[in-house]
């Protein structure tokens, strides 16, 4: 009886008819621009869910129910057309809309073709920039990361894909702050979000301080290759093919309040879907090829397959294949109405991708090791959309995704640091060691299978009068990270060594993730209003969003506002506030116990049977208790300006980061007993005892904290025109200045070398670390294009005017010591220049501003594209084709440091559309 009236009450809610709204109806019929024919199957979206497709005859009709006069964006799109957008009224005295469109085909016979970012005024976010398919086509880009080149902030750079890509936004800063800032920007494709949170391709961070790769830095013909690993950073974007998308959103700024886990941005992906002509590219740039094929099939009136290859393989010389980087991965996006009235559509997305970095013994080369880096990647994602209307929703959709990789990372190097005392034992205490032979071949492995289970249900409902209008959302959200891989798999009695020292990998043991388990949980709530109406008697839209998440077992509430005012006609003025939280990822929450090994006797005679490699093994269990999510405080203002063809705009902002993670020390006593050796036995070990005595040594402990912090604000300048009909020719500037400070209250220890045995002060003690770096660049390009002749050449010019970096002093009296005991004792600050602690006097520095280089210097990239035909496109490009190589040059000594921007780069193009 129960679920009788369960049943009834949804059907009930689910049929309340229009006596609460009024039904619009929008209709029409879309055409093709070249043939004057109807065109079936194109998808026609109005407002931001309610979906139709035209008809065999190219007609369509869409219902909209609502009692709200307001206008409504009509968007008609069809893969391999222009994208169209329109801005409807809808009155009550005409309920019934006619919008008949025409399409042109997406190539550069176009009436207009855009080659730069634009501002996306349809975004939640009010500092978003837009990159459309236009842009994309003409872009020549290998990965995503080459394309976000074009977006403020960023510059333009020979493809490299030789290391991973990751990206900023909005700062200045390096290291640490710039791993965090990558780690903290949502890649979101299809609503699939993609993050680096379960990746644990990374060495022991409390073992070796920082958060590295296994291979490291791998150098090469003066220069440095990292692996595709990335750990406790952005998500690679090399793995991202960008032939298939067919829009991208960057949001810089504050973020609709849906999109959860991140703190300095978002990249929001659509990739193409629906019936489309077979597309083929061929790229060839120095010693990268790109292979991408993509065809998209109607099965029927309700159902569509989009189906795409891509093929690419690196390297950083033509002449030599010791470095690569190759990637492969296709999809499959089945897209499907279901019902009569085509009421629901479920998208289905289907994709794989391998990508290897390759790093090979060359005879020639100085270093006999080989690194590897392999990943093979799986992704399953469902999105269904309802357009059934109830009391308290108008629509709803449902995602699910899972993405899951397999990562194998390896190194392997020939080693000869002779005979040396080494130990695997895994637990704590005192242990027998052993030796290692003279020469040796060691491997060192990480394999790690990485599992991201996301689930998302967003409503939507539209309420208001004939003055103010509310777009209200809210949802849902779930994702679970985990890992299962075996994990770290090495000998540790077979250590890398780069000298008779264990060098960076000493210390370390090897780890089982599926023993260790690790992973974590996140769900949150959001409710967010998007309000627009009339105040004194100009338009205005206001974003109000609440977050509510829990990350790692921390509650944590988001408040995210963006606003904009229409002073004038031609002036329009906005602003946002709001705050984010980063969970952090797997690698920062199980690093695995730190090991450090004290050799308490080392008796070598060359034969290891009679030898002793006694040692004592500290061992300290990974605690993350006190980790928690990092945090990023968002507030910018800004105006923008459009008269005529002109459009300008202008953003301030600052942005507070805090509870960044990072790798933080502290010391603590252990004291040892001192061993002898009493007898030495013929093809036997030493007999040993342990003496009267202990002594006492320093083990430093080293944890993952929330202890970074930052400060970044700037501004961004944008001034671009429309298509001037009278010389074919667009221009856009784009100026940018960002500031950033970096500080940690993370305190700094020295142990003091000359120390005795009953000295008061055994380590000083000094306060934290602080830096501060910005820049200033601007870009303008210039865009001739001649329709008729299916012609476009884009010439884009870089200016470099400013780039510093500043020290803070930092004094030479300590703030605290830690005595015999390790334990701290804080100085106050009226005492800290007596004369008893001048033992603890390190070298005082001065703060000092560097400017590199001192002058203002350019570089030009030229890109030109022609239609061959209209099945045919063929595309050059030349980055500093001009050769401009100023010389940089010591501040100080006036030596010779290097030459300023990247040797000229040229690629080609051919693409066939049928």
């Amino acid at each position: 009886m129960i679920k009788l009236l369960q049943i009834a009450l949804i059907l009930t809610l689910l049929n309340i008819s229009s006596a609460f709204s009024q039904q619009y109806i929008i209709k029409g019929k879309v055409t093709d621009a070249g043939s004057k024919e109807t065109l079936p199957y194109v998808t026609v979206m109005a407002g931001q869910n309610v979906y139709a497709l035209t008809d065999d005859n190219g007609r369509y009709e869409i219902k909209i129910n609502s009692n709200v006069a307001r206008t409504i964006t009509l968007t008609v799109r069809l893969v391999g057309k222009k994208t169209e957008r329109y801005e409807l009224e809808l009155n009550p005295s005409q309920m019934v809309v006619q919008k008949d469109v025409v399409l042109q085909d997406n190539d550069n016979y176009m009436s207009e073709v855009v080659v730069t970012a634009k501002r996306d005024d349809d975004n939640v976010s009010v500092s978003a920039f837009k990159l459309g398919k236009e842009v994309i086509d003409q872009s020549q880009a290998n990965s995503l990361a080459e394309l976000l080149q074009l977006i403020p902030g960023q510059g333009i750079q020979n493809p490299d894909l030789q290391s991973g890509q990751t990206i900023n936004f909005r700062s200045a800063n390096s290291g640490q702050s710039s791993l965090n800032n990558s780690f903290g920007i949502s890649i979101v494709m299809n609503d699939n979000q993609l993050n680096n949170n379960a990746n644990m391709q990374g060495r022991n961070p409390t073992q070796t301080g920082n958060f590295s790769s296994l291979g490291g830095g791998t150098g090469f013909r003066n220069s440095s290759f990292e692996g595709g690993e990335n750990p406790a950073g952005g998500f690679d974007l090399r793995q991202i093919a960008v032939g298939n998308i067919e829009s991208i959103e960057v949001i810089q700024g504050v973020a609709s309040a849906k999109y959860g886990d991140l703190s300095n941005g978002a990249v929001i992906i659509e990739t193409s879907a629906g019936k489309s002509p077979i597309n083929v590219s061929i790229r060839q740039a120095r010693a990268d090829q790109n292979f991408q094929v993509s065809k998209g099939f109607q099965l029927s009136d309700n159902h569509s397959i989009h189906a795409n290859i891509d093929y690419l393989y690196s390297r950083p010389n033509l002449r030599d294949e010791v470095k690569s980087f190759k990637r492969i991965g296709g999809g499959l996006m089945w897209s499907a109405f279901i019902g009569k009235n085509k009421l629901i559509k479920n998208t289905l997305d289907l994709r794989y991708n391998t990508t290897l970095d390759d790093f090979r013994i060359d005879p020639d080369f100085a270093s006999e090791r080989i690194v590897y880096y392999e990943r093979r990647g799986q992704t399953i994602s469902n999105r269904t959309f309802f357009n059934l209307k109830s009391l308290v929703f108008d629509n709803f959709k449902v995602n699910f995704s899972y993405n899951g990789s397999y990562d194998y990372a390896f190194t392997e190097q020939f080693v000869n640091p002779g005979v040396l005392p080494v130990t695997g034992f895994l637990g704590l205490g005192i242990n027998e060691g052993t030796y290692h032979p003279s020469s040796y071949l060691t491997t060192r492995a990480i394999e790690g299978r990485p599992l991201n289970l996301s689930s998302r249900i967003d409503f939507e409902k539209v309420l208001g009068n004939n003055k103010t209008s509310h777009n209200i959302s809210y949802g849902a959200s779930y994702r679970f990270d985990g890992n299962f891989g075996a994990g770290r798999i090495f000998d540790p009695t077979r250590p890398l060594r780069t000298s008779g020292s264990i060098s960076q990998f000493g210390n370390e043991r090897p780890l089982s993730f599926r023993e260790t388990n690790p992973f974590m949980e996140q769900f949150g709530l959001y409710v967010e209003d998007r309000i627009s109406g009339n105040l004194f008697s100009r338009a205005y839209k206001f974003t109000a969003g609440l977050r509510l998440d829990n990350q790692v077992g921390n509650w944590s509430y988001s408040p995210r506002i963006n606003a904009s005012y229409k002073v004038s006609e031609d002036l329009l003025i906005y602003g946002g506030f709001g705050l984010s939280f980063k969970a952090p990822g797997l690698i920062h929450l199980f690093p695995g116990p730190q090991f450090q090994d004290i050799p308490l006797i080392n008796y070598f005679n060359g034969r290891e049977a009679e030898s002793l490699f006694l040692v004592y093994t500290y061992q300290r269990p990974n605690d993350a208790s006190q980790l928690r999510p990092m945090s990023t405080r968002q507030r910018e203002i800004g105006l923008k300006y459009k008269k005529g063809i002109f459009d300008l705009g202008a953003t301030a902002f600052l942005n507070n980061s805090n509870n960044g993670f990072s790798v933080n020390i502290n010391w603590v006593p252990l004291d040892i007993p001192v061993y002898e050796i009493t007898e030495l036995r013929e093809n036997q070990k030493p007999i040993y005892q342990p003496t009267s005595e202990s002594r006492r040594y320093a083990v430093a402990q080293r944890s993952i904290l929330n202890r970074s912090n930052d400060k970044s604000y700037g501004f961004e300048f944008l001034f671009s025109t429309e298509k001037i009909e009278s010389i074919n020719s667009s221009f856009q500037f784009m100026m940018t200045y960002y500031d950033s400070y970096f500080f940690t209250d993370a305190l700094q220890y020295q142990q003091r070398t000359n120390y005795q045995l009953g000295d008061p002060f055994w380590f000083a003690v000094y306060g934290g670390t602080q830096s501060q770096s910005g820049n200033a660049k601007g870009m303008f390009t210039i865009n001739h294009h001649i329709s008729k002749l299916g012609l476009i050449m884009a010439l884009r010019g870089e200016v470099f005017l400013y780039n510093y970096i500043r020290s803070f002093p930092s004094t030479d009296r300590a703030v605290g010591y830690l005595d015999e005991n390790l334990e701290y004792f804080e100085i106050p600050e009226n005492e800290r220049d007596n004369s008893i602690y001048d033992v603890m006097s390190r070298t005082e520095q001065r703060g000092q501003y560097f400017r590199e280089p001192k002058f203002v210097y350019y570089n030009a990239h030229f890109n030109m594209s022609k239609n061959l035909g209209k099945g045919v496109r063929f595309t050059f490009f030349a980055n500093n084709f001009l050769n401009i190589r100023p010389e940089n040059l010591d501040r100080t000594t006036g030596v010779f440091l290097g030459l300023l921007n990247q040797d000229p780069y040229f690629g080609l193009e051919l693409k066939f559309t049928y």
